[in-house]
């Protein structure tokens, strides 16, 4: 089922998966979690993400390779139509550290694989316009679906822990500067200020 407004949505069954029952209580305690979770994030990079900065050849390379697999993910209607239909988590994720935007997941990309270039989900910034901006990816590995002892990795990154969603998660900001990293949860360059 496509939805064509970047507020809400129905569950699926990769939601599910990942949500395992939580309400919109619960969602807000998981978003508070996250906040903490990034603060604490042992692997969050603190370089900035400019071409070139703090990136190893690889991580450069296969960042260039994310923006050329995402560039038409531009626009929202095309990353719809792509699969990118359900909002997970709802709203938009701020915190103190920065914000991350609306996520638009991708269900039939949620398993226990790891693709550079199919991120399970594309996160947009909303505009004083109502249009929406593509400003990184997310990969995320359910936990159940993850039969290893030590995380995932990609390029290099491994990916976090994050207990609320009962995933493994990873954010590249591909499409925005972040001074806290390239692969850091949390970007305060990206604002919710124009979420309605």
């Amino acid at each position: 089922m496509q939805k064509t407004k970047p507020t809400g949505g129905s569950v699926s069954p990769a939601q599910a998966t990942i949500v395992r029952g939580f309400g919109a209580a619960r969602m807000l305690v998981i978003l508070a979690a996250i906040a903490v979770a990034g603060a604490c994030s042992a692997w969050n990079d603190s370089s900035v993400n400019e071409p070139g900065d703090g990136l190893t050849p690889e991580q450069k390379q296969g960042v260039g390779q994310v923006q050329s697999a995402t560039a038409q993910f531009q626009s929202f209607a095309t990353a719809q139509h792509a699969g990118y239909t359900n909002q997970f988590p709802a709203g938009c994720a701020q915190s103190t550290d920065g914000a991350q935007g609306f996520h638009y997941l991708n269900d039939s990309l949620v398993d226990d694989k790891v693709e550079l270039l199919r991120p399970e989900l594309v996160m947009y910034e909303p505009q004083a316009d109502g249009s929406m901006q593509l400003i990184g990816v997310d990969y995320v590995v359910p936990f159940d679906a993850w039969k290893l002892a030590t995380p995932p990795t990609l390029l290099g990154m491994p990916f976090m822990r994050n207990e609320p969603l009962g995933v493994w998660a990873l954010h590249i900001w591909a499409w925005r500067s972040n001074p806290s990293g390239m692969f850091a949860m949390w970007n305060p360059q990206a604002s919710c200020k124009d979420a309605k």
